[in-house]
């Protein structure tokens, strides 16, 4: 395919080969955070960026040699896209503590909330679909649910997060509007980017919120509903 004659198109030669999708697409504000970031003049406690002067660099080279002296072989070649066997084997032994009880294949290992959050959105939303977040919430989630097309409607917190009844109230003016939620999307703990973590005491209210919806969203639509998926970020 031969892009299009800048004379005749524009200054974009591709301008008209771009998928749908693309005419929402807008530049990342992560991004351009880390563009501001990363200046040596400047101390950002915007960006989630490690101290990486802080880190024992000896010890983590000698790890990384130990690590490709005895399972070279197999950190330096393709994996399961699930994650390593053995940690995710580690992850149900850890999560059993807690209480959950999952089989390994139950896990898939991400390289971090990104790709997990990419995951999510590919799986479960068509374009114009409606998720339903804390307001502010982690931006690069929101360009991620935009990138498949999807709106995000805003929720109120307060200090001891997300507010139970006002997401009971946006479940139900969504539902009247005829576009139901698909997803709740909730960063609980240490809350992207307001800080704040979800009390002990709505965790419980805000799952029978969305189970309530999701049931509702069932039984009028036929379709799944923000009570089928309960999200958390990063």
């Amino acid at each position: 395919m031969q892009p299009d004659e800048p004379s005749r198109r524009g200054a974009d030669p591709w301008l008209g080969h771009y998928a749908q999708r693309a005419a929402g697409m807008v530049a990342s504000e992560v991004r351009a955070l880390f563009a501001v970031a990363s200046r040596s003049e400047i101390v950002s406690l915007a960006g989630g960026m490690p101290n990486v002067s802080a880190l024992p660099m000896d010890a983590v080279a000698a790890l990384m040699a130990d690590l490709v002296t005895e399972r070279g072989s197999i950190a330096l070649q393709y994996g399961s896209a699930q994650g390593d066997p053995s940690l995710r084997e580690t992850i149900c032994t850890v999560m059993a503590e807690e209480g959950i009880d999952a089989h390994p294949d139950d896990v898939v290992v991400t390289i971090g909330s990104q790709q997990a959050l990419d995951l999510v959105a590919r799986v479960f939303l068509d374009p114009g679909d409606t998720v339903v977040t804390e307001g502010p919430t982690y931006v690069t989630a929101l360009g991620t649910f935009a990138a498949y097309q999807a709106r995000a409607v805003h929720v109120d917190m307060d200090e001891r997060g997300v507010l139970p009844e006002a997401l009971a109230e946006t479940f139900a003016r969504l539902e009247r509007a005829g576009r139901p939620a698909k997803l709740f999307y909730t960063v609980p703990t240490f809350q992207n980017p307001a800080g704040v973590t979800l009390a002990a005491e709505r965790r419980l209210r805000v799952l029978e919120v969305c189970r309530r919806a999701g049931r509702r969203a069932r039984f009028s639509h036929g379709r799944t509903g923000p009570g089928d998926l309960f999200t958390v970020g990063p």
